[in-house]
């Protein structure tokens, strides 16, 4: 009779992606990093969306039910911007069950919001209430704020970057274009600045300029809010009256857009983190601390200039962290 081992069991929690597609990379990229660190391992994805719904719209937490605390599971893993008041008042009673049954929480890639002391001390005392088996950060000051909390600590990287690993991209029917994805009212004093001959000096990196270039109008969030009769999406209105415009709710339209982009200008940390996953330039026009996660594959000018990727940084951390997670998973963290 043959030896059969039991399959590893992981919970995945994640989703809402409507409301940021975002989200929709760093769970595509981290369920494929869990796959690539564990090829046998059985991932039962979870929407984290049924406690959101209800906390927005005022109503009692707890009458939502979370699919994730019904799965019988070894390991329940989150990834992302887990790090703040809002995951801890929306999952925790999640978690807490789950660590009660014996499943093993692990944060895959985790960072946080504000980087205020505030949050950092809800969160800590958030995982001393529920001790993690293992945090991986996608930050440095994330590892330094957390690593001490759970059995084992890893300083990672965001899971956005194994999306060129987990998607082919299509080639495109287009001539060489760039990509504009901006989600507040801004939109046209941040398209008129990158335009601007001003720009193009301030830029010390060559690239062909985008004034003869196709624009590409990203959006990431195609989550409807029905008032007065309109559709409102949340999407400046300036986007629906610009061609080449595309805000849909599947993450391989914008991946097959962001892997074939000249070059990706944003306020929002993943459309850089896409792009720059698939070998191309990107220049983020915020301030948001969540960029922290830029420095650990060396992007450090991202927020002062049109920035390529270093591939092989990249690929040596992404390497790195597929190891530990690998050891972690099979119960070998010895032996790395």
């Amino acid at each position: 009779m043959l030896n059969q081992t039991k399959s590893i069991r992981i919970t995945y929690l994640g989703g809402a992606w409507p409301t940021n597609m975002g989200n929709s990379f760093i769970d595509l990229g981290s369920m494929h990093l869990l796959k690539m660190a564990c090829p046998d391992a059985i991932i039962h994805f979870a929407s984290e969306i049924p406690q959101w719904f209800f906390y927005h719209n005022k109503k009692t937490i707890a009458n939502a039910l979370n699919v994730a605390s019904l799965i019988k599971s070894d390991y329940l893993v989150v990834s992302g911007m887990l790090c703040c008041d809002e995951f801890i008042k929306l999952y925790e009673p999640i978690i807490s069950k789950l660590i009660q049954r014996n499943v093993k929480f692990v944060i895959n890639g985790g960072g946080g919001l504000k980087y205020s002391q505030r949050e950092v001390d809800n969160f800590r005392d958030f995982l001393k209430r529920n001790p993690p088996y293992a945090f991986i950060s996608r930050d440095e000051p994330s590892f330094k704020n957390y690593s001490d909390l759970a059995k084992y600590s890893y300083n990672g990287i965001d899971c956005g970057f194994f999306l060129s690993d987990y998607f082919n991209p299509a080639e495109l029917n287009l001539p060489d274009f760039v990509i504009f994805n901006f989600d507040n009212s801004n939109l046209n004093k941040f398209v008129n600045f990158i335009k601007s001959k001003a720009f193009f000096k301030k830029s010390k990196v060559k690239i062909p300029k985008i004034i003869d270039k196709l624009v590409v109008r990203t959006h990431h969030s195609c989550w409807p809010d029905i008032k007065y009769g309109i559709i409102d999406l949340g999407v400046p209105r300036e986007y629906f009256n610009i061609p080449n415009t595309i805000i849909s709710d599947i993450p391989e339209d914008y991946l097959n857009l962001y892997a074939n982009t000249k070059a990706t200008y944003s306020n929002r940390v993943h459309a850089c983190v896409a792009t720059l996953s698939f070998g191309n330039p990107a220049m983020l026009f915020s301030q948001d601390s969540r960029a922290y996660l830029f420095d650990r594959i060396g992007a450090y000018t991202i927020k002062e200039d049109i920035t390529y990727p270093n591939i092989e940084r990249i690929a040596q951390e992404k390497s790195k962290h597929i190891a530990f997670l690998s050891s972690l998973l099979y119960g070998k963290q010895g032996e790395i």
